[in-house]
């Protein structure tokens, strides 16, 4: 625990991890602004969109290494490989080269099913607070936040209510299955793809997703499934289980079926095309409404 929380110091220091991040790149053999270390989900995006896919992991490259740095630091913990964090850059940045798949595997087995329900959150929309509370809450806890808000002098408001993300994290954590997983990072050419699937079983892969609407799940499905054959391509899973839920339906879909390696590996190949110039094709415009790189993508300026 100790070790766990010198290690988020360092890496909360935007200097120092851009220093770390800098540093594995050249040990790389890489260029500073070329894209190493992607999220699994991001590159399923793509499925969505390629530029916001791209623009996206750009975004959160310092956020998808300092994840990869983390876990090898406190799995090498773990797994009895070290027993402090290293003092230099480049002695932090070795450890956990040893660790494999099946150190990934002993871990994984130690771990407890998901995270109970997140309950309630308030947040701030246009410059206006708000407390979000999760729809699954029970009749008589709902009244004491109702409570909180009223004290606070803010509305309360349901998760169908809340921006897509928030309402994603919330109602995930009182309708998905519960399985235990785990955090990691696996090479493929030269990226590294950090992703943490919603469950690990022997046998399949879980992936849990929300949308508001019917015809929004139509162009959701496409990315939960890849995004499930990524984990059972990386993970070595045959088997995927892909989640829905609905929230105007107020239903959960299923899918359980093989996993698509072919799939999996043409999205990592046509994500990297997408980051080293070729230009992907555009999503459908209504898509851009909400998107927060329409300033950066322009999609207006686009034939």
């Amino acid at each position: 625990m100790r070790m766990s929380k010198a290690l988020s110091d360092t890496l909360r220091n935007e200097e120092t991890l851009k220093a770390l991040l800098d540093l594995e790149k050249k040990r790389r053999g890489m260029p500073q602004e070329q894209l190493v270390f992607l999220g699994m989900a991001n590159v399923a995006g793509y499925k969505w969109c390629a530029k916001q896919a791209v623009f996206k992991s750009r975004e959160n490259e310092s956020m998808f290494f300092a994840s990869y740095l983390f876990d090898r630091v406190v799995y090498a913990e773990r797994l009895g490989l070290i027993d402090r964090v290293p003092r230099g850059k480049a002695a932090l940045l070795d450890v956990g080269d040893e660790i494999t798949l099946e150190d990934v595997e002993t871990l994984l087995k130690s771990k407890a099913p998901s995270p109970v329900r997140l309950d309630a959150e308030v947040i701030e929309v246009r410059g206006q607070r708000m407390m979000v509370v999760n729809p699954d809450v029970p009749f008589g806890q709902r009244a004491h936040y109702e409570a909180l808000a009223t004290e606070q002098g803010i509305p309360i408001v349901g998760a169908d209510e809340a921006p897509p993300d928030l309402r994603g994290r919330m109602l995930e954590t009182s309708r998905k299955e519960r399985y235990p997983t785990i955090r990691w990072n696996f090479p493929w050419d030269t990226y590294v793809v950090v992703g943490v699937p919603d469950g690990i079983t022997d046998r399949f892969v879980y992936e849990f997703k929300t949308t508001r609407n019917a015809f929004i799940q139509g162009f959701r499905k496409p990315v939960a499934l890849v995004q499930a054959d990524l984990y059972g391509f990386l993970f070595r899973r045959a088997m995927k289980r892909v989640q829905i839920y609905v929230v105007e339906d107020q239903q959960t879909k299923t899918w359980e079926e093989d996993v698509d390696e072919e799939s999996a590996e043409k999205l990592l190949k046509d994500f990297a095309r997408a980051t080293s110039g070729w230009e992907p094709p555009s999503p459908r415009p209504w898509k851009c409404k909400q998107c927060e790189f329409r300033a950066e993508c322009k999609p207006e300026a686009r034939p």
